[in-house]
């Protein structure tokens, strides 16, 4: 996929941190190669810039406390914290979900009074400087670029979502392009939606986690539950939306945890949708080849409950989120794995 402008991907090089021969867990899935393995900190949701050279990533406090963004160097492996001064801007203590736009370079995130309090969304240059506070930003969450790193793809939990929280379409002013990019299901049921990530051709269309506005799950409650998503992917034709499952089989009137799938990327050429599920026991990545249709493969080992995966530019590898000791619940590191095989 050509994503255009002036900062488009650089073809991968090899640094010495790649060089690991690549192998196989004892049950058979890709190995996770960690870049981060601090017992003192838990890093989570890593976003990779477009010379694959830089990750930024959530840290917390093992002991507790508020969580910040660091950045990696892979030339030097150590990590520093992001976020510079910032002058008349709000940073937040709390600093999380960034996205680093392969075109303009510049990091999208949320920031907070505390993990716990309402975000509004940041922008912040490449080395951490902060550029501006999005207006009108309370309640999106999981800020997205569009490919063209001119727009935002949010997760609208503000008051006024309509249903809420539902997927939308915003500019860095503030302004709302789209207020609802999922539609209804095949049913006619609106949907609830979580995490979006817009196909690399298309800001509209979008792979994101979502259930119909019904009771879903074990609860007769209509109210989303992130715990009870399918990965979705919605269709315009007309103006109108409709979302359907990836998974095809999947049924729409009652959740199957057998499908249960959240937090979705595409590929950077558009055939592939990497996601996170826990049908296997434990989270793990799923690897889903849309092009084809066919079924989605398990990428890694349920045991070390791998999330948030995101692409490398040159889609042959991710980086993901998993525990610095598999099959014990505490601090995660930051990994990198290779798909090759699984394309």
């Amino acid at each position: 996929m050509a994503l255009g402008g002036a900062l488009a991907p650089h073809a991968l090089a090899q640094p010495g941190w790649l060089s690991a021969a690549e192998a196989k867990t004892p049950g058979g899935f890709a190995l996770l190669h960690f870049l981060t393995a601090d017992p003192a900190f838990s890093d989570y949701r890593p976003a990779i810039d477009f010379t694959a050279t830089r990750i930024v990533f959530e840290r917390t406090p093992a002991s507790g406390g508020n969580t910040s963004l660091y950045l990696l160097s892979l030339a030097t492996t150590k990590p520093r914290p992001f976020i510079q001064d910032a002058g008349d801007l709000f940073t937040g203590p709390s600093q999380t979900r960034p996205d680093w736009s392969w075109v303009n370079g510049q990091v999208i995130l949320n920031v907070a009074e505390s993990n716990t309090s309402p975000v509004e969304v940041l922008l912040a240059a490449p080395d951490g400087t902060p550029l501006q506070n999005v207006p009108e930003s309370r309640g999106y969450v999981y800020p997205t670029w569009t490919p063209d790193g001119t727009q935002l793809i949010v997760y609208n939990d503000a008051e006024g979502a309509q249903p809420r929280p539902c997927t939308s379409l915003v500019t860095l002013s503030g302004s709302v392009l789209q207020a609802n990019i999922n539609g209804n299901d095949a049913d006619g049921a609106a949907m609830f939606a979580g995490f979006a990530t817009p196909t690399p051709a298309n800001p509209r269309l979008i792979a994101y986690a979502g259930q119909p506005k019904m009771p879903w799950g074990a609860t007769t409650q209509v109210a989303y539950n992130q715990n009870c998503n399918y990965v979705f992917l919605n269709q315009q034709q007309g103006g109108v939306f409709t979302s359907f499952p990836l998974e095809t089989e999947a049924s729409i009137r009652a959740f199957e945890p057998a499908y249960q799938g959240r937090a979705p990327v595409w590929s950077p050429d558009g055939n592939h949708v990497a996601f996170e599920s826990n049908r296997a026991g434990g989270y793990a990545i799923f690897l889903a080849n849309v092009a084809a249709g066919t079924p989605p493969v398990q990428v890694t080992d349920a045991s070390y409950g791998s999330q948030h995966a995101k692409f490398f530019p040159d889609g042959t590898r991710l980086v993901v989120t998993a525990l610095q000791v598999p099959g014990r619940e505490g601090p995660r590191g930051i990994a990198w794995v290779d798909i090759t095989e699984y394309l």
